[in-house]
């Protein structure tokens, strides 16, 4: 695709996928503020997170496998449909009776399964528009669509939540599916050069060919047992933000809230550096560089004293700028180092290793506080968090 015509192409992509993102993001806070308003239980709400991740980390490896087999367009339809479905199935539901708790899990379940095919199939579909030098670029701004999401769809189902019900959210995430898969449908995507041949070929034969790519890429390999061992430390970071808020500052909600909103500008600034800036620096030395960040800024917080609230509102938004720095080009570097007929087989496999990040690094978190408190979590999980970052400095 020649350079002055794959930019058009990607914005419609993502303008459509900005629809779908917002409305999905809407749609997962206001089920979860259901249940939580509805039960007030921590088991159900603990059940509906599994329900959110696990069929997505489970069935990754198969996912994209089918996502190599046939057509990326039509996966991404498909999924964005397969979700629609599951809302609007609700909708008509909720305009007859209150649904039960088992229809909103079954629908949670749905979503996830979904969004194991939508987000490989588009990853591995981006090296199919971009040119391999604007990689690393297309990553940041694709990151800085899903930062905003990340923002504005919770606003947008509280606001929605607020003025009427759950079920017009839901009315919400079927035209905004709609709307992206109309956009996809009129993309032309260039045919792989390469298209696997699967009429003698078994699924779970493909699958290990999936894993041996990453294995071949020695690079890939180590950057993805990094990034893993680094989600590990960081997911509990987020999930704590609210308790250090509470505990190691003492403060209250408002605060709390404030260090969300900067933690979440800090996303969108470092998306949008590497969308300006991303193509003039290597790959790696970006990663590390977005670690070290990271890892500095949560050592600084964890040693703060209670008065320096303030400092640690500023270290969040260090925190936030560091995330998109570190993966935006590592997704770039996987799109430039494997073929493209097996990219949707890695990104499936190497997502559904982050995914697994999280239950692993809540688990050990929950713990490590029991026995120290938050800012030491803060402190350990910075320190360790900076070695990566000079192993990962390291790698050629």
């Amino acid at each position: 695709m020649t350079m002055n015509k794959w930019k058009p192409i990607f914005i419609a992509l993502y303008t459509g996928q900005f629809f779908s993102l917002l409305s999905s993001a809407a749609v997962q806070f206001s089920m979860i503020w259901w249940l939580t308003d509805t039960t007030g239980s921590p088991l159900i709400l603990a059940i509906a997170g599994i329900a959110g991740f696990l069929p997505q980390a489970l069935i990754g490896p198969l996912a994209g496998t089918l996502i190599d087999r046939y057509s990326r367009k039509l996966m991404m339809i498909a999924a964005d449909m397969t979700v629609a479905l599951g809302s609007l199935l609700l909708f008509i539901t909720m305009l007859y009776q209150e649904p039960g708790i088992g229809l909103i899990i079954v629908v949670l379940v749905i979503r996830s399964l979904a969004t194991a095919f939508h987000m490989p199939a588009m990853q591995a579909t981006i090296p199919l528009l971009v040119p391999e030098e604007h990689l690393t670029k297309a990553s940041g701004w694709g990151q800085m669509v899903g930062s905003i999401t990340n923002i504005a769809g919770p606003a947008l189902g509280m606001s929605i939540l607020a003025a009427s019900s759950l079920e017009w959210v839901l009315l919400i995430d079927v035209f905004g599916a709609l709307i992206a898969s109309t956009i996809v449908l009129f993309i032309k995507i260039p045919k792989l050069s390469k298209q696997v041949e699967h009429s003698g070929t078994s699924l779970l034969a493909e699958m290990k060919e999936g894993y041996h790519e990453i294995v071949s890429h020695p690079k890939v390999w180590r950057l993805a047992i990094l990034i893993m061992v680094v989600s590990i430390l960081y997911i509990p970071v987020g999930t704590y933000f609210p308790l250090m808020v509470r505990n190691h500052f003492d403060q209250g909600v408002l605060q709390a809230g404030m260090v969300e909103i900067v933690f979440a500008i800090g996303l969108i600034v470092g998306a949008s550096v590497i969308g300006i800036f991303g193509d003039r620096f290597s790959k790696v030395r970006l990663m590390a560089g977005g670690m070290l960040i990271m890892g500095v800024a949560l050592f600084i917080s964890g040693i703060l004293p209670a008065s320096a609230f303030y400092v640690f509102v500023v270290m969040s938004l260090l925190i936030g700028l560091s995330g998109p720095i570190f993966s935006a080009p590592f997704s770039a570097l996987i799109q430039s180092e494997i073929e493209p007929h097996l990219l949707g087989r890695v990104f499936s496999f190497i997502g559904s290793m982050s995914l697994l990040a999280a239950p692993i690094g809540l688990g050990i978190a929950g713990v490590f506080i029991e026995f120290t408190n938050v800012g030491m979590l803060f402190m350990a999980a910075g320190v360790l968090i900076v070695v990566n970052a000079l192993i990962t400095w390291r790698l050629k």
